[in-house]
């Protein structure tokens, strides 16, 4: 069975139930991950900062602590920290945000039956994927392709897992761009 199959400009998802369930489950460790990050200093309403906030401008001017953070957070400028603490704190928050809210999209389409993706639902489940493994690499110490990193086998089996399912559903959505099968 392919997770994922294309009709027209939809993608409908096919998982087995306990697969959707440890999706949804991953999707919102990662959003408490992430939301750990975009808490910040109260500010004041009507201030410079709590507009700058609703913008999606703003955030911590440090490299996370934990890998995984530091893995979906990255310094900008590696050679320089003043320009990459400057990037982050205007940055940040923002990104946060929108990967916040491809986990959430994830989340909420599999309490759909069926399981439905139009082309921004389907890009912000590929941007969620790409962070749940970004995440288990960091977890799992694997740094580059073909690395088998540390841990148990369980994580490492999930890791791939995610792998397959960001790779058929990157097909399906290629098949349906201009100047493909037409479909």
């Amino acid at each position: 069975m392919r997770p994922f199959t294309r009709r027209g400009s939809v993608i409908t998802v096919t998982l087995h139930r306990l697969e959707a369930d440890m999706l949804k489950d991953l999707a919102g460790q990662l959003t408490v991950l992430l939301g750990g990050r975009a808490v910040t200093h109260p500010v004041d309403a009507g201030s410079a900062a709590a507009l700058l906030a609703q913008l999606g401008i703003g955030g911590s001017t440090t490299t996370p602590l934990d890998p995984a953070l530091a893995r979906l957070l990255p310094d900008a400028y590696s050679n320089d920290d003043d320009a990459s603490s400057e990037h982050r704190h205007l940055t940040e928050l923002g990104l946060v945000d929108r990967k916040i809210a491809n986990a959430n999209t994830v989340a909420a389409t599999l309490t759909a039956d069926p399981v439905e993706l139009d082309g921004a639902a389907s890009q912000s489940w590929l941007r969620a994927l790409t962070d749940l493994r970004l995440t288990l690499a960091a977890r799992l110490q694997i740094r580059e392709d073909g690395d088998d990193g540390t841990g148990d086998t369980a994580m490492l089996d999930v890791y791939n897992w995610l792998g397959y399912l960001q790779g058929m559903l990157l097909e399906e959505i290629e098949s349906g761009e201009v100047g493909n099968d037409g479909r």
